[in-house]
């Protein structure tokens, strides 16, 4: 689905990235994790095709990629809905079927389809990140980026978003998270990168990363992280 080699960039004297490397299976949610700084957002720029990597590749057999950032942007002048029609037509999906999948994860992710009269800039931050998620789910895609997943919902919206990322991995679509929120990305996630100062120190199933956890102090999934880093 995904394949990452030897990403290397720099911004100025600042290497950013230092050779990562992974890959993304089907039907499976990565994690990847890091210390503030540690390259995660540069990645997935660089896969998003956001920023040109100074070396490396990355190659890609996702027909649909959806992408919801930690802090959504929208053009200010579009309200929900023209924002939303606008994707349709750059996906040619008929209408009908569009609007039964708005529908859809809208009551999923109790998100008022009233709000879409309004410009999402005018939204919650709650509601603009549930908005983010209905546009790039309502895609289908083959492969969802998420950049801090959970940030700014309330604990039921958390739990809602969730469910929809495990219904995406089972539906055989490949997820990539990056996320702070370690105790809610090991209750979703198959796979863990860790990403530190721009290079890749330690990849781990679910059963490792748990073995990891029952090892540590009280259970302490932060230990559990920072095991995988020191490891």
């Amino acid at each position: 689905m995904l394949r990452v080699s030897g990403l290397w960039k720099s911004y100025g004297r600042v290497a950013a990235l230092r050779g990562v490397g992974f890959s993304l299976e089907k039907g499976r949610i990565t994690a990847l994790l890091g210390e503030n700084g540690a390259g995660k957002t540069t990645t997935l720029k660089i896969i998003l095709g956001f920023l040109a990597p100074d070396a490396g590749t990355v190659e890609l057999r996702a027909v649909r990629v959806g992408y919801v950032p930690d802090q959504p942007a929208f053009f200010p002048w579009l309200p929900g809905r023209a924002a939303l029609e606008l994707t349709r037509r750059m996906l040619g999906v008929g209408r009908a079927q569009w609007l039964g999948r708005v529908r859809d994860l809208g009551a999923e992710l109790r998100f008022d389809l009233g709000l879409l009269a309004r410009p999402p800039r005018t939204y919650s931050a709650g509601n603009a990140k549930k908005f983010a998620f209905l546009q790039s789910l309502a895609m289908d895609p083959d492969l969802l980026i998420v950049d801090e997943p959970f940030s700014a919902l309330d604990p039921p919206s958390v739990k809602r978003a969730r469910d929809l990322l495990v219904g995406m991995r089972d539906r055989g679509a490949a997820v990539l998270l990056s996320s702070h929120m370690l105790p809610e990305i090991a209750r979703t996630s198959d796979d863990f990168i860790v990403i530190r100062r721009g290079q890749v120190v330690a990849r781990s199933r679910l059963a490792e990363f748990m073995a990891r956890v029952k090892l540590a102090a009280d259970g302490d999934i932060e230990a559990a992280f920072l095991g995988l880093i020191q490891g």
